[in-house]
């Protein structure tokens, strides 16, 4: 797979919730350092940290990832990724994972469902979900659901996500899926997104995705059996750091 594919890790260190969280402790390693090395375990290729600053950069250095330092003024993740991958333009990827900077715990066999399945189908962007099997999840707002049309029994084409429960059901114990934050885009559709301007739906959910989908880009999904834990708050990270402790 050499050079079909590159995955960034788009970093910021200011955070509303939970400040300096890229460069907070788990277990003696950074929430980066971590998420870095689950990339590098994937075994897919080259693999950068795309950071905000001197900071992020200083760890990226002490790790021993190639990092890329970005304008710190770009609106979003994926805009920081596109900045690293323009930088590294002179090599031949087809596909580009973006890769969340705080999914610590994410299972490296994750990443390579999303980089395969967006090689390996007729789709703009590839992403992942799991199917939720805890229902607080349902009706919690930061745990993103996805409405799927399935072309297989594991996998389909995203119709809508939103942090609401979809597709509606009376019945709770109807099937919901939890989408895991990696993205596989290939490379001519990392290049038209970043020129969209935000949608609508995407300003009103908060979630950039819907900016593709408005715009008649096809999200393919993989259901995959993986829960990451994303690290938004200080709750989020005493849950993560207890579950790689084993404690």
């Amino acid at each position: 797979m050499s050079n079909q594919v590159l995955t960034i890790i788009p970093v910021r260190l200011a955070s509303t919730r939970l400040p300096n969280k890229p460069l907070a402790d788990i277990c003696g390693k950074t929430m980066i350092h971590r998420v870095y090395e689950q990339a590098v375990k994937a075994n897919l290729g080259d693999v950068i940290i795309a950071c905000d600053g001197e900071e992020i950069a200083a760890e990226a250095k002490k790790i021993g990832a190639k990092f890329f330092i970005t304008n710190p003024n770009l609106p979003s993740g994926t805009d920081r990724i596109y900045a690293a991958f323009k930088e590294n333009s002179d090599k031949n990827y087809d596909v580009v994972v973006n890769l969340q900077g705080d999914l610590p715990n994410i299972d490296p066999e994750v990443i390579k469902s999303a980089a395969y399945t967006a090689l390996k189908n007729d789709c703009d962007i590839a992403t992942v979900a799991s199917r939720i099997k805890n229902k607080d999840e349902i009706f919690n707002p930061n745990v993103v659901k996805i409405a799927i049309a399935f072309k297989e029994e594991n996998s389909g084409k995203a119709l809508y996500f939103s942090r609401c429960p979809i597709p509606h059901s009376k019945n709770d114990e109807s099937d919901f899926y939890h989408h895991i934050g990696i993205y596989a885009y290939k490379t001519s559709a990392l290049e038209k997104f970043v020129q969209l301007p935000p949608s609508k739906l995407e300003m009103r959910e908060s979630l950039e995705q819907l900016r593709a989908l408005e715009n008649d880009m096809k999200i393919f999904v993989k259901i995959v059996d993986a829960h990451p834990l994303s690290v938004d708050t200080k709750e989020d990270l005493e849950i993560v750091t207890k579950v790689i402790s084993g404690s």
